[in-house]
């Protein structure tokens, strides 16, 4: 059947899919869809089953998908089940971050997995790997809400199917007084619905603050909220306003004004960027003493960070009005402040508070005063209560035990009102909607304690997460993941729940050998036996601070060539790497041609990879083989067209298009709101560059880009290149260009690749401490790979090798490097370590320079220290797209190019293992560079996986001149150029000679080449 048109149109999500930081972005289809709805009418409340069937009929093979899903305000995903092979396999709820540790490693050992995330708010995540192509695969999922329509947009050709069950026993229900029980997580719940009632009294505040989100996600027509806010006026004659907006900051507008002057202010903002939601206590700190505060905001943090309860604070009401909006954060603020959570006008903001003020059952007092009593109740009954109650009323849930009776008590302004429930004649729930009561009582339960710890400014996380993880739903703090196999929950730790067809299988396995030992796994702790590969390289780093200069090394001769590895993704720290012979080589090349198209661009790729034309400057090799090499050079031009071939594919469709939700609950919402991402298409920038190139040198910066972003507000890529233009143009405006980058952060997404990228250009625009909240962030949601904690040290050292000391900031720099250092990565990865034992001995040597004691940390063995470490020059080249290759080149005062064919100079100078996967880093290490000019250039080797959100890859370039007063200058350049060798920095070292020097060094200066796309 078709979609219903009875259904609430203008109410309605999109249902989207995704393939972020994959190697294709692929549009999916969703074949049909089955929205079924269980009413619990006693409560207002529904159990909603979703069956979705999808299908990759796009691209061959296996592919990993995600399907981002807005659900209704305050819903959310309480059961996740998949089929496999005729039966439904349930997920098993997991801490997020152990979720997202396990999703990583079961697709890098490529064995299905599939996990429902909460991205922020109420949008939701399902991730899929693998996908197969042209191979119908089912999910299902089960939320809890109380509107049973159907709240999602699918496309036309979607066959969709919605069922409802007989409200059976609604009179019976409606006798029980708004009460339920039934059986489910192996107890007896219960459910009282309490409605609300409002305060007779109206108390008209004479000041009004109002706090105005300018955020991208924020830009809208806001009619409606001008019609609310004349109506509030117009109720409030005598009340003034004062106006503050913010973003990433804030700043106050306006100062008891009338309301004219309010809406004609906001009428003129320009919405731009992200949203920093901890700004808000220091806002309302700045807003000084207020009859009331009314907040503009979706409520949703572009890091997903908490909003924290201001102290003494003025009543905060907040508008809900957005379609997508993070309800917990809101009403957390509202009804710890003593606000209103306004989702229709603003009117209730002027009566008092409705609060229960008392919770009365017919326990006999030993029961009473039981703490292990089997009855349960949220709020406690046991405890002096000012609980706030919402528009949607309240409900009274928990485990019945043995109590029969039930009583709640309401105040609202003057007026007080009670509320009786019979239990032992309340509805029983049938088993298909029974389970509604538990997460009921778990989410009334995590509501409660998000906004206790709001208002005391406790982290009640670990609480947070002990109810999410025992009922089995999403939230911020646990993961719903699909595991399949007995030995994936034996390896993971994670015990099989008893309905999964695995639980035999694994609960044998359990009474034979008993949990595994995770160390040496990935993600894990190293064994004795791997952290003697890290053993080994400090080794190598100290032999080579001893002697930094062979006596037999001569630049580009067959000295430097015997120590460093020799040719391309050859270079493996300070040893050599064997080569492929030319016999090899053409039968590699014979074998790329013979082959069909798709393998045989497979095959040159494997070859492209394992050997460069760089190779061909061995005049010996070159003189044996030349048949071999103009073999290689075909299949290399092969490769590349087919690369390029398949980058054109993958882009084309990126991000599916996708419609948003547009509406609230009462009609009347703001349009537009946080988008769905938009794909990178080659070439589309060229068109829009130029358009702002020519504003800013007729100065119509602001028009030109507000007229652009309108167009391009889902794109990540249009935000990274113009904010870019601006700040190598006008570099006074570095705050501007900030802004326009964090809009990345507002799209609604949350993607490593993508969020490293706007972390690097804020430490480029000078906004280190945002840059830092950024990288901390992309740690949290990619916490399996290595680059996660060495971006979040670097970014760190950049003030301490500065000369900025901070003792805490310090430590957890040395924290991360360890945790590089003792924990096993995947194999593309391999010999990361050696970046990351100079950067530690770099670090040490400034604590030790400032008194700090007790620096070395704990987790490492002393021996792993260099004694004679001094590093007067490092550079070091990373980048923010993993399965890439990017080379480091560094040419010397003497002209000699230091790069992976030549790894040792005469002068002392070392290039690491060159990284053809993987982020780098790629480092060029010298102890005592002589004085002169040395120039840092990128070569944009090959990408197995560009990015289909923000286009170029971003290199950055850190360049940290060591000895008494080190430094530490960074800088980032986007690589659009496959192969194409640019100039990046040049860095002037001046005095820097013996013991590491680099005291009257001058500083390393940015480059904005306009080559890289920016001109």
């Amino acid at each position: 059947m078709t979609q219903q048109p009875c259904e609430l149109e203008e109410d309605r999500f999109a249902v989207t899919f995704h393939s972020f930081g994959e190697a294709t972005a692929l549009p999916m289809h969703i074949q049909k869809a089955s929205f079924q709805v269980f009413p619990v009418v006693a409560i207002a409340q529904n159990l909603v089953r979703l069956d979705l069937t999808v299908v990759n009929n796009v691209v061959e093979g296996d592919i990993a998908a995600k399907l981002r899903m807005p659900l209704p305000a305050g819903a959310t995903i309480c059961r996740f089940e998949f089929l496999r092979e005729g039966q439904w396999y349930p997920a098993v709820p997991v801490l997020a971050k152990k979720a997202k540790e396990v999703v990583y490693k079961e697709k890098e050992k490529g064995r299905k997995v599939a996990a429902a995330a909460q991205v922020q708010g109420n949008v939701f995540e399902i991730e899929v790997f693998p996908l197969k192509y042209k191979s119908p695969s089912q999910c299902r999922l089960w939320y809890s809400h109380g509107d049973p329509r159907l709240p999602f947009n699918f496309d036309s050709n979607t066959e969709v199917e919605i069922k409802r069950q007989q409200e059976q026993d609604a009179e019976t229900a409606a006798e029980a007084l708004g009460a339920c029980i039934g059986d489910c997580f192996g107890q007896r719940h219960f459910a009282c619905h309490v409605p609300f009632v409002q305060a007779p009294e109206v108390q008209a505040p004479r000041r009004i603050a109002v706090l105005w989100d300018t955020s991208g996600s924020q830009e809208g027509d806001h009619s409606r909220r001008f019609e609310r806010l004349r109506g509030l006026a117009g109720q409030c004659p005598s009340a003034t306003f004062d106006v503050w907006t913010f973003g990433i900051s804030f700043r106050r507008e306006l100062e008891a004004v009338g309301v004219d002057e309010v809406i004609a202010i906001v009428m003129a903002i320009a919405y731009d960027g992200g949203t920093d939601l901890t700004l808000v206590p220091s806002i309302v700190a700045a807003v000084g003493p207020v009859d009331a505060i009314l907040l503009f905001s979706d409520g949703m943090d572009s890091l997903d960070r908490r909003l924290q309860v201001p102290e003494a604070a003025s009543p905060i009401h907040a508008v809900v009005d957005h379609p997508n909006v993070n309800l917990s954060n809101l009403s957390s603020l509202c009804l710890a402040t003593g606000g209103h959570l306004l989702k229709g006008d603003y009117l209730p903001m002027l009566r008092p508070q409705t609060l229960l003020t008392h919770v009365e059952t017919d326990q006999d007092d030993e029961a009473f005063f039981d703490t292990e009593s089997s009855f349960k109740c949220c709020p406690d009954h046991r405890l002096r209560l000012q609980w706030p109650v919402g528009q949607e009323g309240l409900w009274l849930c928990g485990t019945l035990g043995d109590v029969s009776k039930l009583s709640g008590k309401l105040t609202a302004g003057g007026l007080t009102k009670e509320f009786h429930f019979d239990l032992s004649t309340a509805q029983v729930l049938q088993s298909s909607a029974a389970p509604l009561l538990g997460y009921l009582f778990a989410r009334e339960q995590y509501k409660a304690v998000q906004r206790d710890g709001a208002a005391m400014g406790v982290d009640l996380t670990s609480v947070c997460a002990e109810l999410a993880t025992r009922y089995g739903f999403c939230s911020s703090e646990a993961t719903l993941l699909m595991l399949y196999d007995a030995c994936q929950f034996t390896e993971n730790q994670i015990d099989c729940p008893k309905d999964h067809p695995a639980h035999a299988a694994w609960k044998a396995s359990q009474v034979l050998s008993g949990p595994p030992d995770l160390t040496g796994d990935l993600g894990q702790p190293k064994t004795k036996q791997q952290m003697e590969i890290v053993t080994t390289l400090a080794q190598q780093l100290n032999t080579y601070m001893k002697q930094p200069i062979l006596p037999t090394e001569v630049e580009g001769g067959s000295g430097s060539r015997a120590c460093g590895g020799g040719g391309k993704g050859g270079g493996k720290g300070l040893g050599a790497a064997p080569r492929m012979g030319a016999a090899p080589r053409m039968a590699m090349a014979r074998l790329c041609r013979a082959a069909p198209p798709p393998q045989a661009a497979e095959n040159c790729m494997a070859m492209a990879r394992s050997e460069s034309e760089d190779d061909c400057e061995d005049s010996a090799m070159c003189g044996a083989a030349l048949g071999a090499c103009e073999a290689e050079a075909e299949c290399m031009a092969m490769a590349s067209e087919s690369e390029e071939g398949c980058m054109a594919m993958d882009n084309e469709d990126g991000c599916h298009a996708s419609l948003s939700r547009d509406g609230s609950e009462d009609g009347g919402s703001v349009s537009g709101g946080r988008k769905d991402c938009e794909s990178y298409v080659q070439g589309k920038e060229q068109g829009y560059l130029e358009v702002l190139r020519k504003a800013l040198t007729n100065d119509s910066w602001p028009e030109a880009y507000k007229q652009l972003r309108g167009e391009n507000s889902a794109s990540p890529s249009f935000f990274l290149y113009s904010a870019d233009l601006l700040l190598s143009h006008l570099p006074q405006n570095a705050e501007v260009a900030a802004r326009i980058c964090t809009n990345c952060l507002e799209i609604n997404l949350q993607d490593a690749q993508m969020m490293r990228s706007t972390g690097y250009f804020l430490i480029k625009a000078g906004q280190a401490p945002l840059a830092l909240a950024v990288l901390d962030r992309v740690r949290e949601i990619a916490p399996v790979e290595p680059q996660s904690f060495l971006d979040g040290a670097l970014v760190r050292a950049l003030d301490l090798l500065s000369g900025k000391i901070c003792e805490a900031q310090l430590r957890k720099a040395l924290e991360l490097i360890v945790v590089v250092l003792t924990h096993l990565w995947a194999d593309r990865f391999q010999e990361i370590e050696w970046p990351a034992l100079i950067l530690l001995q770099m670090l040490i040597q400034v604590g030790d320079r400032e008194g700090i004691k007790d620096l070395w940390p704990a987790a490492l063995d002393t021996t792993l220290r260099s004694s004679e470490f001094s590093a007067g020059l490092v550079v070091w080249l990373g980048w923010d797209t993993d399965n890439t290759d990017i080379d480091l080149h560094v040419v010397e005062p003497s002209g000699n190019e230091v790069y992976y064919s030549n790894p040792r100079s005469s002068i002392g100078g070392h290039l690491s293992k060159d990284f053809t996967q993987g982020y780098g880093p790629e480092v060029y290490l010298c102890k005592n560079p002589p004085a002169g000019q040395y120039t840092v250039k990128a070569k944009y080797y090959a990408s197995h996986q560009r990015s289909s959100l923000t286009g170029a890859t971003s290199a950055v370039i850190w360049a940290l001149q060591g000895g008494p007063h080190p430094e530490l200058k960074f800088d980032t350049v986007r690589l659009d150029r496959n192969k194409e060798m640019m100039d990046v920095m040049k860095v002037s070292v001046a005095g820097c000679s013996g013991g590491g020097g680099g005291g009257g060094c001058s500083q390393p200066r940015q480059f904005h080449p306009h080559s890289f796309g920016i001109h």
